[in-house]
């Protein structure tokens, strides 16, 4: 369980960057999928750098 706590915010990262890659590929014109990933990869970072001070092994 702290190993998964440890990486979440690296899973928030990897789900933004595939769904960058996601609209890169298909050209879409929304910029939900823009917000989304921007949103995603600002708690991402900020949930792995709170939750490595917070757990310890």
């Amino acid at each position: 369980m702290k190993y998964l706590l440890r990486n979440l915010g690296v899973l928030f990262i990897i789900a933004a960057v595939v769904i960058l890659g996601l609209y890169a590929a298909n050209s879409y014109t929304d910029n939900i999928y823009l917000i989304i990933s921007l949103l995603l990869l600002i708690v991402g970072l900020f949930v792995y750098i709170l939750l490595n001070k917070k757990v310890e092994e």
